[in-house]
């Protein structure tokens, strides 16, 4: 099996084992056990190595789960050591006697858990789906354990230089032993659960102090506050697929989740900043002086700062753009073209403002990071120079920054903190003019904050509580900028297929008199282009498209792709022309319609650009002011059976400026 830490040791320049062997560690047991397959179930191997595991086998009993891993099912058990609990339970400032959640443990036994704290502890320990150490990447474990919460992978190495995999800094010291409903992994300490919300995660951390201090004066730590939405009852619901075959599920939950991008004190020494008032002096220099007596103002320049640093979504290490994302369906390496970069688009707490992430893998020099607002032309402002690719640091590089930052944990109960190595400011000419002066892509999905916080957008099939296989029915009122006109409207969320030709391998699909719209990200003022990326077959139906409530254009009907009898869009394959296609894209264009994109394929062989079904739909050209912008699309198909469907992949919002002086802009 191939290393799935490779780029911790690279850069350690250490070779490991194939097997990804984790290092020598006091608190061994069998040798015999790693990289085995057993006939036990997760609950039977623990209970052979009882000698072992016996604490864990009372909470987890107590905890209601034990029965769980005796079950058919697939799942990952990191299973701690009875001396990780004798350690776990005589910390004086063990998490569970210092918060307000689990104070009142008064003395080092076992028993004086109570119930409540077994059920949180035990299902911090479990995965409801089986990864051995070779699946594991940097960022989090890509499904949630039983409490709902991403555990966090980083990487390191031994004294004696063998890689090690540490899950919420607890060591794994011996894993992989397979057993017929999952995967054991044995850890040094018990995992800890953090029950922090992301303000105090970020306060726990020393060497955050001077933005944890901005935070609280902003009054910005009560928008981070926010972990579920009790009120949500619709959990447990099924409705019929959208072929009218079988069932799925409606979202099991929604949770909101928070993403902090935060700079280090030492970052902030290296621009001569010491402390709040001189971030608060930083700041007027970028956002101004209105309202600067007030930080809790969102005119504040201080709050601006700092808004500018959050994310209304907990968006993980690993799941900052679409690289390396696998399941039993879906592989993005497959999926996209080799060095095709990816990136993402996120919109930050600061009103109508964006900021770009980007895996730039078609740049040998910078392809192991990622950054924010990484732009490879020179700057329209030279005082941007140092506020421009800005790197986002994994655990795993924080921690090797220096001892102070071992300990490091970005997970909190209702968000993460990402480390970055530069102050991030905005400036408004500097993003309309340079970084985002390009087609910009959104998946579908990621208008949506609430997928991504409730496990749902690109999530493995069968996890984040959908028991019947491949997508989740949306239900009006569940994402905020989704809206339906009509109580008819269905609207379906299709996880992820290296099969199928979409952008990040996800679809949406509606069906019955739908009626709904989607409110666009925020981009610079401009006037821009703007797409709609659908995939031609039969099955689709006719669409009205509408934005900010004008019509725009006749009906579009879906189920034609580009080439067939009677197609509006005129496709024909480069391959067949004598200018590899130039004259036919611009005879497309003038019909409304473009050829898809050549960054990824159909089935993994076909570039989307070489299918005829893959198009991409000309809404409408518009100056964009400040302010939110809907497209609707409304059906308008008279036969329709009630099954035709509107099935989108993606929207592309691109600035004139783009479309006038690139060429090839059409092939990206």
């Amino acid at each position: 099996m191939k290393s799935k830490f490779t780029n911790s040791i690279a850069r350690k320049s250490i070779a490991l084992l194939s097997a990804c062997i984790i290092g020598a560690c006091a608190e061994q047991i069998d040798e015999g056990a790693r990289y085995t397959f057993t006939g036990d179930t997760v609950a039977s191997y623990l209970e052979k190595n009882e000698e072992t595991f016996s604490s864990f086998i009372e909470v987890a009993k107590r905890g209601g789960r034990f029965s769980v891993l005796a079950a058919y099912g697939q799942y990952t058990c990191f299973a701690p050591t009875n001396e990780a609990f004798d350690r776990f339970l005589y910390v004086e400032d063990s998490l569970y006697r210092t918060t307000g959640k689990f104070k009142g443990i008064d003395s080092p036994r076992l028993e004086d858990l109570s119930d409540s704290m077994c059920i949180v502890l035990s299902q911090t320990h479990i995965v409801p789906a089986a990864y051995l150490t070779t699946d594991l990447y940097e960022g989090v474990i890509p499904t949630q354990n039983f409490n709902d919460r991403y555990l966090v992978i980083s990487f390191d190495t031994d004294e004696n230089n063998y890689g090690t995999i540490s899950v919420n800094n607890s060591l794994i010291v011996t894993g992989d032993t397979e057993v017929e409903n999952g995967v054991v992994h044995v850890v040094k300490d018990v995992v800890n659960p953090s029950s922090n919300v992301l303000p105090q995660q970020i306060e726990s951390h020393p060497y955050l102090s001077i933005f944890s201090e901005a935070l609280k004066a902003t009054g910005l730590e009560d928008s981070l506050q926010l972990y579920k939405d009790y009120s949500y009852t619709d959990g447990d619901k099924t409705i019929q697929r959208y072929d009218g075959t079988g069932y799925c599920n409606y979202p099991a939950n929604r949770y909101f989740k928070y993403t902090a991008f935060v700079e280090t004190d030492d970052t902030y020494r290296k621009y001569g900043i010491e402390n709040l008032d001189d971030l608060k002096a930083f700041a007027e220099k970028w956002y101004g002086t209105e309202d600067s007596d007030n930080p809790k103002s969102r005119n504040n320049a201080l709050n601006k700062f700092i808004s500018y640093h959050l994310l209304d979504r907990e968006v993980a290490y690993n799941r900052l753009v679409c690289y390396n994302i696998k399941n039993d369906y879906y592989n993005s390496e497959i999926n996209f073209k080799k060095n095709a970069d990816r990136y993402e688009y996120y919109e930050s707490m600061l009103k109508h403002t964006l900021f770009k992430v980007i895996k730039k893998l078609s740049s040998t020099e910078h392809s192991p990071f990622l950054y924010l607002n990484f732009s490879d032309r020179p700057t329209i402002y030279p005082e941007m120079n140092d506020h421009l690719n800005i790197k986002i640091l994994s655990a795993t590089e924080v921690k090797d920054l220096s001892e102070e930052y071992k300990e490091f944990n970005p997970s909190a109960i209702n968000g993460t903190i990402h480390i970055i190595d530069k102050i991030l400011v905005y400036n408004e000419d500097e993003m309309a003019g340079n970084v985002m002066n390009e087609r910009l892509r959104f998946d579908v999905a990621s208008l949506m904050s609430e997928l991504t916080n409730n496990g749902i957008r690109l999530c493995p099939r069968g996890a984040a509580g959908n028991t019947n296989g491949s997508e989740f029915f949306i239900p009006t009122n569940y994402c905020k900028y989704y809206k339906s006109y009509n109580e008819e409207s269905r609207l379906y969320y299709l996880t992820a297929n290296t099969g199928w030709c979409d952008y990040q391998g996800d679809e949406f699909i509606a069906i019955g008199a739908y009626d709904f719209a989607y409110r666009i990200p925020p981009v610079p003022e401009g006037t821009y282009e703007i797409r709609l990326a659908y995939t031609g077959w039969p099955t689709r139906g006719i669409a009205q498209f509408y934005f900010d409530g004008e019509v725009t254009g006749i009906p579009v009907d879906l189920r034609y792709k580009g080439n067939d009898t009677g197609s509006p869009v005129g496709w024909v394959k480069d391959s067949n022309t004598d200018d590899n296609g130039k004259a036919n894209d611009k005879a497309m264009r003038n019909r409304g319609y473009m050829k898809g994109p050549s960054i990824y394929t159909y089935g993994g062989n076909l570039a989307a650009r070489d299918y005829e079904g893959a198009l991409r739909k000309i809404i409408t050209t518009k100056y964009l002011t400040k302010g939110d912008h809907w497209i609707r699309i409304k059906n308008v198909m008279e036969d329709d059976n009630g099954y035709y469907q509107f099935m989108h992949d993606y929207i592309e919002i691109v600035p004139m400026t783009v479309i006038r002086n690139e060429e090839g802009e059409d092939r990206l």
